[in-house]
């Protein structure tokens, strides 16, 4: 892409305001020049007939003188008055209209004056005193009548003046209009083009201004500048947009950072919190386990190692991702231990393919869910009380789905939670505690965070839920985890 840079438009502005003002300049010149030239031509035809009249006048008395007097030097000047006025001859017949008679008339006056002249001093040289008497005669009539003419020329010439004067008159003033009108057109087109180039160049950077004031309030999510020209003002620009672009990933990362490390934080509040000397009773368990085997309590020595198993995963370093198989096998520990307290009246079901296990997933997702299932589902049933896991791929998504038949949510709560996991930064107070797991305190709500900062995308959830219809969490994965990956390199590590 060419860029036009600044420097080359104010060069190529001055450039075209120079030749408009120069062309118009010339313009002006040239009429003048015509006009000066007609009134020069016109002019130069007075002084030629002027000059016609004298030397006919002085080639009648150098003839007279050259008659009287018999002097060679009369003769001499005869002759070059007459070269003269042949010449002027020819000149009035290139400079004036040749098919006037008037002007026709007085050519043939003076080719009829110059033959008697030349008829008057052949005859005198003869000493034909009759003949040049009558020649000369007729060169006085003659020459009286080029002056009658000439005069009568004059007089139709100044006639013709007088009307090329009205004319360059009006001219005059049609140059005077015009003049004005080129100029203030040049004025106006020059101060157009004037305020373009400095509107395209001041524009830009009035909007980089007002955008750069609002980032240093803290606003970053103004639109970006948008900037026509292709000088160097439209790569400034693009980088400042990319540059408030970056600004603003950079914040949410920071924000979803801090986000991720206090949920993080709660969840391992609420688990110490629901501890006692955690370690101390994983010990203890773990010993009550052993003495359970050795007096042949195979069943109670199999609840307390599920238990301990649950504790040992939740005492487990949050900060670091799990596999759906981890999460798979605590929950079905957590399956045992609730199968074992309430016997028939409560079913698990599970349908999970065994190559989807091995992707990676936040620690503790599925025991919440479960649990949450439970307490808030089946918990209440005399019999008949069933929760199922699914785990199965379609396309490139793995589906993870916990569903029971219980009482289901009632639309107000369904709502809010829709309403959260489509926008989590926009929560209006939903009730917390409906939706914590009586055993370890972790929120629905704090899982479904978890997973969207993991997977850096809001549709990781979807909820299908009616009353006295039970309820179905459904998990949504990337089989390739990409982002999961990326986030849990720089938002899990502290």
């Amino acid at each position: 892409m060419i860029l036009f840079r600044i420097k080359s438009k104010l060069l190529l502005y001055f450039i075209v305001l120079v030749v408009l003002l120069t062309s118009v300049g010339f313009f002006f010149y040239n009429s003048s020049e015509k006009l000066v030239i007609e009134y020069d031509r016109s002019f130069e035809r007075f002084l030629l007939l002027n000059d016609i009249s004298k030397r006919t006048n002085l080639i009648t008395e150098n003839l007279r003188g050259y008659l009287l007097d018999k002097e060679t030097s009369y003769l001499k000047d005869y002759k070059k008055e007459k070269l003269k006025l042949i010449k002027d001859q020819k000149r009035l017949s290139e400079e004036m209209n040749s098919h006037d008679i008037t002007l026709t008339n007085y050519k043939n006056m003076i080719d009829s004056f110059l033959d008697e002249c030349d008829a008057t001093v052949g005859s005198f040289q003869k000493d034909d005193i009759n003949s040049y008497s009558n020649h000369f005669n007729g060169v006085l009539k003659i020459a009286a009548f080029l002056q009658e003419s000439t005069l009568a020329l004059l007089n139709n010439k100044l006639t013709d003046y007088q009307n090329f004067y009205a004319q360059m008159e009006k001219q005059n003033h049609y140059y005077k209009l015009l003049s004005i009108s080129l100029f203030t057109a040049a004025f106006f087109l020059s101060t157009l083009l004037a305020l373009w180039i400095s509107g395209g160049i001041t524009k830009p950077i009035s909007l980089l201004s007002e955008a750069a004031k609002e980032i240093s309030k803290g606003n970053l999510a103004g639109e970006d500048i948008k900037v026509t020209t292709k000088d160097e003002l439209k790569p400034l620009t693009e980088t400042f947009n990319q540059m408030r672009s970056n600004l603003r990933q950079l914040v949410m990362e920071i924000k979803q950072k801090s986000e991720l490390d206090k949920l993080l934080k709660e969840l391992e509040l609420r688990s110490l919190q629901n501890q006692i000397n955690p370690h101390f009773l994983f010990n203890t368990l773990n010993t009550v386990s052993k003495m359970a085997y050795l007096e042949e309590a195979e069943q109670t020595s199999r609840l307390i190692e599920a238990v301990a198993a649950i504790l040992r995963y939740n005492l487990s370093d949050f900060d670091k991702a799990s596999t759906l198989r981890e999460e798979v096998r605590i929950v079905q520990e957590y399956f045992y231990i609730q199968q074992t307290r309430f016997g028939e009246r409560i079913t698990f079901d599970t349908d999970i393919e065994d190559e989807c296990l091995d992707i990676e997933i936040p620690s503790l997702i599925l025991q919440p869910l479960i649990e949450n299932a439970f307490m808030h589902g089946v918990e209440s049933y005399e019999e008949n009380g069933v929760i199922s896991l699914h785990i199965y791929r379609q396309n490139d998504r793995i589906y993870v789905e916990v569903i029971d038949n219980g009482a289901g949510m009632d639309e107000p709560v369904k709502r809010r939670l829709l309403k959260y996991v489509e926008c989590p930064d926009q929560e209006d107070g939903y009730e917390a505690e409906k939706l914590k797991s009586h055993s370890n305190g972790i929120g629905v709500k704090n899982v479904i965070r978890r997973l969207q900062l993991f997977y850096q995308r809001n549709d990781i959830v979807e909820i299908y839920s009616k009353p006295m219809h039970g309820t179905n969490f459904r998990l949504t994965i990337p089989e390739v985890a990409k982002g999961g990956r990326e986030l849990v390199k720089n938002s899990y590590s502290r």
